[in-house]
Formats: C-alpha cells, structure tokens, sequence
C-alpha cells in the first residue's frame, strides 16, 4: 500500500516579489509616521509644519501605507519557502501575539482615557511589527549558521 504524503503548502501567502514591494513602502511610511506621530511641541517644527500642510489626512494615508507595507512584508513568501520557514513563520507570529498582549496588558495599568486610545493605536501595529522582526532575525541566524 503506498501513503502520499501531504505536505502542507501555506494558502494565504502572496508570491515573493510583494516582500519587496512591501519594503519599498514600509520603509518611507515608517519615516513619515514619525513624522507624523510625534506630539505636537514648539520644538518639533516638521510635524508642525505637516499638520498645518495635510491635517488628519496625512495621518490616515500614513497608516494605510504602515499596515500595507506590514502585511505585504509579513505575508509574502521567502524565495525558498519549506517545511522549516512555514514553521519559523507559525513560531513567529504565535510570540507576536503573546508579546503583543502582554504588553497591552502592561499598557492597560499605566495609560489611562486618552493616553490609552493612542495606545490602542500604536498597538494595532506592534503584532506584525514583533512577527517581522522575529521571524526575518530568525532566518538571518540560521542561514549564518548553515553558513
């Protein structure tokens, strides 16, 4: 009697050439959150002088391009995807979500009202940006050491 094997392909990932597209635009979206998200102080003239340009519409493009920039880059696939990276990914993104809430948690005793919606907000961001880094440190450690 032969048993096929089946090895579990990963359905939801897009193909590798989105991570790249997804690079491009995390990274200038990232410059410009913190542009955009810095409080607003006499001393901090860029974002003053955003906010008297775009308003709150800045913002909002702001984050749509963090969160496509994040998404394309945490679900594309790696060149050589396999067994072992569809592992690392799962590993990856289970922290993530421990990590997120823990923290969460944390923010929840020390921010109150207000200050707790900007948490709230910052946090929308944090499981991808926990499952990005950990998973591409990762795959940076091993492929150094099969090197």
């Amino acid at each position: 009697m032969v048993y096929k094997i089946n090895i579990m392909k990963p359905k939801y990932l897009l193909p590798h050439l989105y991570k790249k597209i997804g690079w491009i635009i995390l990274v200038p979206a990232s410059i410009l959150g913190i542009c955009c998200f810095i409080p607003i102080t006499e001393n901090t003239l860029p974002n003053k002088w955003f906010h008297q340009a775009f308003g709150e519409t800045l913002e909002e493009v702001t984050m749509f391009l963090l969160f496509a920039g994040l998404l394309l880059v945490s679900y594309s696939r790696e060149k050589d995807e396999d067994e072992y990276i569809s592992r690392l990914r799962l590993e990856s993104l289970q922290m993530a979500v421990i990590v997120n809430y823990v923290l969460l948690i944390i923010a929840a005793f020390i921010w109150h009202w207000l200050d707790f919606l900007s948490v709230m907000m910052y946090n929308m961001f944090t499981i991808l940006i926990i499952f990005i880094a950990r998973f591409h440190f990762l795959l940076y450690r091993q492929k150094k050491a099969a090197a």
